[in-house]
Order: structure tokens, then C-alpha cells, then sequence
């Protein structure tokens, strides 16, 4: 339960003060929070009986030590830094964290306060039991967890001098769940096949979809001997979600390498292009072409294109969070151009990772992120 009316807007004479401050303590014992005052300088005078008959201190002791004393080690500093730093500025403080109880056990509360401007200025603030709230929540995360590795490849396979590295990053910090992916797989006839997608949306829905697409390449890529080009695959793809009544707008690409050849091949449904980092030289944008997936029975202007690739060379492989969240595609790319070519000339040992963090920089995407990277090494 949070205040109803904001105390910094309430302006009382000196002398109503006081009577307004004991007519909130009379209210504040009927509410099923914790109702707490504090001086100007945080420090808390006043507490409802809810907080004794939880945290089982006495009252003097509470006055002296309150609730700050019954903050989990863990949770202790932050609150207190958050704390002091709301006291110092005198803006409304909100925070969630562990208290321990009477009998030693700890439960999630939600902490709030905002200051009570006069002449004697104080604090007003609750302490809200949101265990059950915060267990749930925790329970989801770890099946969103499992659920995400579960579709996403945690071991990417090697060649002969090819090395693959990947990242992923959800846009909701709390859910961790969206519709882009990447994929790495060995291919019957001995090259390496991969993917990388988006499918439109956040949360559940687009992760399950996210699926259903990265499965249909996957096994429309294995399907026959020899093993079909790029195009097929994607349209072999598209069809089955077409039939699935997958309608939801998915951006792939689908490609394989060919190590004893040294070739690059590849086809895109409407996904952003690759593009190639050389040593000494400018990262460049590949040829892109291709209609999304599932959204028509027969594809359109889907084309394999196939390169030679050159040792030291890099192939970079993203989805659209990772240039559109400035606004501007181009300025976008162009950042993705040069943290190409940067982690190149460095030799990154994480190419994906140093990408992703050279083109966002402090920046939180304000969609999911996926990179994928094929490095041609020396030798």
C-alpha cells in the first residue's frame, strides 16, 4: 500500500502540523503495512505497530537502530546509499528489499518514502510485504532461464580454422524473454550450417514463435543429401510456417561455410545484411535480399549468395535491436561498421560481446539483441 496523496503537495500552518502528523499515525495503525516517520535527516521517530509485532525489537530499540538494522547483508548497502541519496535530495524513495522477522527469517518488502515538507520538515514512508510477489517472480525467471537456453546453442561448433561466437541480450531485463535467436549445427554433408532471426514482439508469445522458425530451418537444412543452398532452405521454411499459421513478420538468415572450399554462402528472408571485416581494410555491407518468412506460402526474391573468404577475415551476423536503437539506421550501422573493424584489429576474443558493447556503449536497447561472428583465422 502506497500514500494516496503526495505530502509535498500539502502546504499546513506550524500549528496544524503537529495535529495533521498525529492525525496520519491514528490512520496509519489501521493500514496492513508498516507505517514508519523520520526527521529531516531520515532518521525514523515513529513506527506503527505493525513493525514491533514483526520485527519483534522493542521499542526503544527501534527508535535507536529501526529498520535499516533489519536489512538482509545483501540488500543493506544499496538501501542505504538509495536512502541517503533520496534524504540529501529530498525526492520520494523506492526500493525493494529483505527484512528479517521476529524469528530470524527474511521475507521482500517494497520500501517507499517521500518527504513531508513544514517548518519541521519529516519523512512519511510504508514497508510492504511483497514476498509471495517476489518469490513468484524469481520462480518465473528461473524457467525463463532454462527456457532460453533451451533454444538458444550453448556449444557452437569448430573448424579448421573458423571460430564462432554469439550473444544474446533481451531487451526486458526481467522477462530475459524475446524472438531473436541465433544457431550453429553441423550439416550431413560436413559444412557448418547457421542462423540468425527476429521475430517480431517480446515475451512468450514471440519466444515460442522464435522456436518454430529456428526449428524449420534447422531441420529444412537437413533434410536432404546433398545438403540444399541457402534459398531452399528458407523457402522450405517459410512454407511450413506458412502452413502453421505462423504469421507473426520473422526476419531470418540462413547460410553455411565450407571449410575444405573456403567459401561463404548465404540467403536472406528480410533480414539486415552481413557484413565483412577484412585486416587493413573498410568493413563493408554484403548483398541482402529476401521477403520475411510466413507471411506468403511461396517466398520472393530469395537468392543465395555465395563469397570466398579470406583468413583473418569476419563475417557479422545481428538483428535489428542492435542498430535501431538510436532511432537512426544509419548512424547505426555505421557504429556497427566500425566496432567491426575495431574488434578485428584487435583481435577480440569475444568478437560478439566487444561488438555489442562498442555499438551501444551506455546505452540500454530498447529491443532484443542477437550477434552472431564467423572468424576466418590465420593459419
Amino acid at each position: 500500500m502506497q500514500l494516496l496523496i503526495d505530502p509535498r503537495e500539502v502546504s499546513l500552518p506550524v500549528d496544524k502540523e503537529q495535529s495533521a502528523i498525529e492525525g496520519f499515525q491514528v490512520i496509519a495503525e489501521a493500514m496492513p503495512c508498516i507505517v514508519w516517520i523520520a526527521d529531516s535527516s531520515g532518521a525514523v521517530e515513529w513506527y506503527s505497530k505493525n513493525f514491533y509485532k514483526y520485527s519483534g525489537q522493542a521499542s526503544i530499540v527501534s527508535i535507536t537502530r529501526g529498520w535499516t538494522s533489519i536489512i538482509h547483508e545483501k540488500d543493506r548497502q544499496g538501501v542505504m546509499r538509495a536512502y541517503a541519496h533520496a534524504v540529501a535530495t529530498k525526492a520520494r524513495f523506492e526500493t525493494v528489499a529483505r527484512l528479517r522477522k521476529t524469528d530470524g527469517t527474511y521475507c521482500w518488502f517494497s520500501v517507499c518514502a517521500c518527504p513531508f515538507p513544514g517548518s519541521t520538515p519529516k519523512w512519511l514512508g510504508t514497508l510492504t510485504d511483497i514476498n509471495d510477489r517476489q518469490v513468484a517472480s524469481e520462480a518465473n525467471v528461473h524457467v525463463v532461464d532454462a527456457l532460453m537456453k533451451g533454444y538458444l546453442t550453448n556449444e557452437l561448433p569448430k573448424g579448421k580454422g573458423l571460430k564462432f561466437d554469439a550473444l544474446y541480450k533481451a531487451a526486458n531485463i526481467v522477462e530475459k524473454l524475446g524472438g531473436d535467436w541465433y544457431d550453429v549445427f553441423n550439416l550431413p554433408d560436413g559444412r557448418i550450417g547457421f542462423s540468425i532471426g527476429d521475430v517480431c514482439g517480446h515475451g512468450i508469445d514471440a519466444a515460442v514463435k522464435m522456436g518454430e522458425a529456428k526449428q524449420a530451418i534447422f531441420v529444412a537444412a537437413c533434410l536432404d543429401e546433398p545438403t540444399p543452398v541457402p534459398s531452399d532452405v528458407l523457402s522450405t521454411a517459410n512454407r511450413v510456417l506458412f502452413l502453421r499459421q505462423n504469421h507473426i513478420l520473422t526476419t531470418a538468415l540462413y547460410g553455411s561455410v565450407d571449410v575444405a572450399k573456403r567459401t561463404f554462402t548465404y540467403a536472406s528472408a528480410g533480414h539486415h545484411p552481413p557484413m565483412l571485416a577484412k585486416p587493413n581494410e573498410a568493413t563493408v555491407i554484403l548483398p541482402n535480399h529476401g521477403f520475411p518468412l510466413g507471411v506468403e506460402e511461396h517466398m520472393p526474391l530469395c537468392r543465395t549468395h555465395e563469397f570466398p573468404y579470406e583468413s583473418g577475415s569476419m563475417i557479422v551476423l545481428y538483428t535489428d535491436g542492435l542498430i535501431e536503437f538510436t532511432r537512426d539506421l544509419a548512424e547505426g550501422e555505421a557504429r556497427l561498421l566500425n566496432a567491426a573493424a575495431e574488434a578485428l584489429k584487435r583481435k577480440a576474443e569475444h568478437p560478439a560481446a566487444f561488438i555489442a558493447d562498442h555499438v551501444l556503449g551506455d546505452a540500454h536497447p530498447n529491443d532484443d539483441i542477437a550477434v552472431l561472428t564467423l572468424s576466418f583465422e590465420e593459419g
